[in-house]
């Protein structure tokens, strides 16, 4: 069974291109995959740029997910993203794939 986790990110106004780019340079989805459990995931933009940017993953199972919450590299790239967002992240909902 694979566990998708849905996260919404509320961008501040003009910093979605800054996101995008930090995605990347960070290897955010990498370092993902390196805390065991990561099958994979996608960064998505609005068309709309007032909603927000959308992080589908899938993961083994909800325990691959706690674990990529809890690991410290998380905590640090979200200080290195969080001056480009407009509110806290909080954890994403997950989801079975049926």
């Amino acid at each position: 069974m694979t566990i998708v986790s849905l996260l919404r990110l509320q961008v501040r106004s003009g910093a979605g291109d800054e996101l995008a780019r930090l995605y990347d340079d960070l290897e955010i989805f990498e370092r993902a995959r390196q805390s065991g459990g990561f099958r994979g995931g996608r960064l998505l933009r609005p068309l709309d740029d007032s909603g927000p940017f959308v992080v589908f993953a899938e993961w083994d199972d909800a325990d691959a997910y706690r674990r990529w919450l809890e690991n410290p590299v998380r905590a640090e790239l979200g200080e290195r993203i969080a001056p480009l967002l407009a509110g806290d992240v909080a954890a994403g909902e997950l989801f079975e794939e049926v």
